[in-house]
């Protein structure tokens, strides 16, 4: 009686391999855009509520000073667009990142970020 074989041939063995390869490439080229994404949010944020009632050109130093230590280099401070409307204010940026991936094959993220602070309560 002869036994079947099992296992993975060489050749099933490196198109296994070449999938993984791309994914773990996609994922590194990836995972970059969105901590920079995940790090101007969380400076938004902050700088909202630490800023609110503040005039735009001081909420945009303090965005200067988040991003210098959170190394954003996506958006400026020019691209932040500031309101201010009874003692709320809403700080909010639209940015497109383009990630090369392989020869002329790139991703293109959108983003959106909106966060606001009501002001000093009452």
């Amino acid at each position: 009686m002869m036994k079947k074989q099992q296992g993975l041939s060489f050749f099933g063995f490196i198109i296994v391999a070449m999938a993984v390869a791309m994914a773990l490439i996609t994922a590194f080229k990836v995972v970059p855009t969105y901590i920079e994404y995940f790090n101007i949010k969380q400076a938004l944020t902050t700088i909202a509520k630490q800023n609110s009632g503040a005039t735009p050109a001081a909420i945009r130093e303090s965005y200067v000073r988040h991003a210098d230590i959170s190394n954003i280099h996506a958006i400026k401070p020019e691209d932040l667009i500031i309101t201010q409307v009874a003692g709320r204010t809403v700080i909010r940026t639209d940015y497109e990142q383009v990630v090369p991936l392989v020869a002329n094959v790139s991703f293109l993220f959108q983003f959106s970020i909106e966060t606001s602070s009501s002001g000093p309560s009452e």
